[in-house]
């Protein structure tokens, strides 16, 4: 592992402390249950009225039971089973009107994304974090590691077999982005015909997050394995009953392992959470890095100019005139006024001869 690497790595241990220690401190979300007060929600946590077909089991409630009669319509905008935000279809399957009243009951919000978010912990990868790295840091309890949007469609019908509640979220992102545990505890797998390949991380309490039609399992995972907030378990796809469809997670949250609650202000939670925490995370790395000196400018030696220490063999050669001797012959003058390259080479020689003439050779 090289220095850089293992800076980043140290620095990275460094964010996620802060992060854990934030988290758990008081007035944040309590260490009995780490989602705490995000519990809240603009809805009642199951509908009041009995739909057609209860969900048959915690397991399978998280896309919802089968069955119902078809005295309604369908919603206008409803989506389809796949997620994909189509129109329901025109199969004769519509909505109780009991179960339209339920659905018509819930105050949404808007849509949401981890847009901002992401164009923040930019920040960290520009100090010199990888993109995993910064992920891991300033994603907080957010699942999708990777550009990621959802709306508000907690309870919206669903279809196949039947009429049927969506209880949960779904998380549209790019086939194969990283899918990350929100909270600690234990992480166990399942493969159906609705939910697909799917991963529940179960906290101590029993409460426990179902995050359904993954692509895949990330390396080495292992049933029951202990994950803490921000492992990598698997990747978005399509699989299950939402094969052909545009890739996403549909997220549930089972509070101590009972009935489903809405999980759309947990996710915006979660959100908000991150973005507030990231000023301290970007902090907590910039301190943890090694401070490095500028790197000192170096003093060239100077190197006089070899022309101004002696006399060149020009000013040598005209020395006779300044010296007041006795001057050129009349053949170098002649030579210099009729053709002056042999006049020059006659002068360069009369030069050398006068240097060398100058040398005492006997001391030599």
């Amino acid at each position: 592992m090289t220095s850089e690497r293992r800076r980043a790595v140290a620095a990275l241990a460094v964010a996620a402390s802060l992060v854990a220690a934030l988290l758990a401190a008081p007035g944040t979300h309590a260490q009995t249950n780490p989602i705490g007060d995000l519990f809240t929600t603009t809805t009642t946590a199951t509908p009041t009225t009995t739909p057609p077909t209860a969900a048959p089991d915690a397991a399978t409630a998280a896309e919802g039971g089968a069955g119902g009669e078809e005295p309604a319509e369908a919603p206008a905008g409803a989506e389809d089973a796949k997620g994909d935000g189509a129109p329901a279809p025109s199969s004769g399957i519509v909505v109780p009107p009991e179960a339209q009243r339920i659905i018509d009951a819930v105050k949404r919000t808007g849509s949401n994304s981890n847009a901002r978010l992401l164009t923040a912990i930019s920040e960290l990868v520009a100090l010199g974090m990888t993109e995993a790295e910064a992920h891991r840091a300033g994603l907080g309890r957010f699942p999708i590691a990777g550009p990621a949007r959802y709306s508000h469609d907690w309870l919206f019908p669903r279809y196949g077999p039947g009429f049927r509640f969506h209880l949960g979220t779904d998380v549209f992102a790019a086939h194969g982005t990283p899918v990350r545990a929100p909270v600690d505890g234990v992480a166990q797998s399942h493969n159906d015909s609705l939910g697909g390949l799917s991963v529940r991380v179960i906290m101590p309490d029993k409460t426990y997050f179902y995050l359904a039609h993954l692509s895949g399992l990330v390396e080495g995972f292992r049933e029951n394995m202990p994950v803490t907030t921000g492992d990598v378990l698997g990747y978005v796809g399509d699989s299950g009953n939402a094969k052909g469809g545009a890739p996403h997670v549909h997220l549930g949250l089972y509070p101590k392992g009972g009935p489903p609650v809405d999980p759309k202000p947990v996710l915006d939670g979660f959100l908000a959470e991150a973005e507030a925490l990231l000023p301290q995370v970007v902090a907590a790395y910039k301190a943890s890095r090694p401070v490095v000196a500028a790197p000192a400018v170096p003093v060239l030696p100077v190197v006089p100019d070899q022309r101004l220490l002696r006399p060149t063999l020009a000013t040598r050669a005209v020395h006779p005139f300044a010296s007041g001797g006795d001057g050129w012959s009349p053949a170098a003058l002649y030579l210099l006024a009729t053709d002056p390259a042999a006049g020059a080479g006659y002068l360069l020689q009369s030069a050398l001869d006068d240097l060398a003439a100058d040398i005492d050779w006997s001391t030599r």
